[in-house]
């Protein structure tokens, strides 16, 4: 029997810590997704994390590309994933990515995907450490995730509920 999560994240809110910021995409499920059973394969659904991530980073400067400019790298060390009920061809889906505030050199991302009936299908979680291209972790944040730091901490980010970019809507 499945059960839905009824917990309201998968992170401790730290004292004094400001919202999670939180991104939705959407795209259709393609049918290379589906397995024997014609529904997604459970491993396709770490993509679909993906894709909440890389609109994330679109949205507030997290991009891959500025982690390479800058010479870093935020390898996933936790993975996460809580199935509910299966996904079909051509499904709409919307995944919700929320980053929430760690003062740690980390990125605690939660997910939470959707279907087209707005029934949610999956949640899940990531943690990601923050590492120079050797791997080696940092202790001190690099002036331009330090900058997006305190303008979230101030709340001078936009947390409107608009969409990031999505993949195959």
């Amino acid at each position: 029997m499945r059960r839905q999560h009824t917990h309201s994240s998968w992170f401790e809110r730290e004292d004094g810590a400001p919202p999670p910021l939180t991104v939705s995409a959407t795209r259709r499920v393609r049918f290379e997704e589906l397995d024997p059973l014609r529904i997604v394969w459970h491993g396709r659904y770490v993509s679909y994390f993906e894709d909440g991530r890389v609109a994330f980073g679109r949205r507030y400067g997290l991009s891959y590309e500025a982690f390479m400019t800058s010479r870093l790298a935020a390898p996933i060390v936790q993975l996460h994933i809580d199935y509910l009920t299966p996904l079909s061809f051509d499904e709409l889906i919307t995944i919700e990515t929320s980053l929430h505030w760690c003062t740690a050199m980390r990125l605690n991302f939660e997910y939470t995907i959707f279907n087209q009936a707005g029934k949610q299908v999956a949640s899940g979680y990531t943690v990601q450490l923050l590492t120079d291209l050797q791997g080696a972790m940092l202790f001190v944040a690099p002036d331009w995730i330090e900058r997006f730091r305190r303008k979230w901490l101030r709340g001078d980010l936009d947390n409107s509920p608009r969409d990031g970019d999505g993949n195959d809507a």
